[in-house]
């Protein structure tokens, strides 16, 4: 018994009539007779009255119609299930971000993503750039939103997906927080609290080149993973810092930004996209293309 047997048999059943139910599959009336007599000798039960005049359901025959539809029924639904997952449109998406970018560009993808694939489960993860590589190299993560240039990037590609600002925190105790915007240059004499090098190589590589830019090398007296950390930091009075403009959505006492710039133009880092060219999570392709189309935008 297969389908297509189970097709022409709801055929008749819903037409009552062979002659019918053949110009409705597009077949010759006699073949569509033989396989209805087929299939009955393999259920063991007659399933339809006929005579000259008209073609009835038995009892077992509205039994097995109940069931011949549900059958059909589930099949199509599971080539639709498998049509959409083949598409990126069903499963799970793993997606690691530095924590900057949760506080804009992620909420940003993720309700365009929404849109087009609701039915993907996420698994967000918020580390830096080096633990986010980690996670690619071992398949636990899909993408990560990432602050390039990466170092030994190996065989990952990373796509560009936008530029941000960098602000200026300060104690609020500090001469400079009465101003809203200062120049780079000025801040040579500065103590800075920063962030390692080795968990985000992109991102201190883009402060170190500003700073050498404007004439001078910062002077880092403490570092901090986290960018919550380095803020409260600068709230303690240890330092100025360099921070993603994103980072003003969070509220840190005694701490002051301000606009900064190198030569009148603002300092920005870019984020960006990257991911194994060898996953072939139909679900990551689906959202490389979803980033791409909404950064054209």
């Amino acid at each position: 018994m297969d389908l297509r047997q189970l097709r022409q048999f709801v055929a008749v059943a819903e037409e009552r009539s062979f002659r019918r139910a053949a110009e409705r599959l597009h077949v010759s009336q006699p073949p569509l007779s033989v396989a209805v007599q087929r299939l009955e000798a393999e259920v063991g039960a007659t399933l339809l009255d006929r005579t000259r005049h008209h073609v009835r359901l038995t009892v077992a025959g509205e039994a097995f119609l109940r069931e011949a539809r549900r059958t059909l029924a589930h099949a199509q639904l599971s080539v639709e299930i498998a049509q959409r997952a083949a598409a990126g449109k069903l499963g799970t998406l793993r997606l690691s971000f530095v924590p900057s970018a949760a506080l804009g560009v992620v909420p940003q993808l993720l309700r365009a993503f929404r849109e087009d694939y609701p039915d993907v489960k996420l698994v967000l993860t918020g580390d830096t750039t080096s633990q986010q590589m980690a996670a690619l190299l071992n398949g636990s993560t899909d993408v990560g939103i990432v602050v390039p240039p990466l170092h030994d990037a190996g065989d990952f590609r990373v796509q560009p997906y936008c530029e941000q600002e960098l602000m200026l925190a300060v104690p609020d105790t500090h001469p400079l927080a009465h101003q809203q915007r200062v120049q780079l240059r000025d801040l040579a004499s500065e103590n800075f609290v920063g962030f390692p090098f080795k968990e985000g190589p992109g991102f201190e590589s883009v402060v170190m080149a500003a700073c050498q830019d404007c004439g001078f090398i910062p002077n880092f007296v403490q570092v901090a993973a986290q960018m919550q950390t380095i803020l409260a930091l600068v709230g303690a009075g240890l330092g100025v810092a360099l921070v993603p403009q994103a980072m003003q959505a969070v509220q840190t006492a005694h701490v002051h930004y301000l606009q900064v710039r190198r030569r009148h133009v603002p300092v920005k880092y870019q984020l960006g996209l990257a991911f194994r060219p060898s996953n072939n999570n139909p679900a990551l392709a689906a959202f490389i293309s979803m980033a791409h189309r909404l950064r054209r935008r």
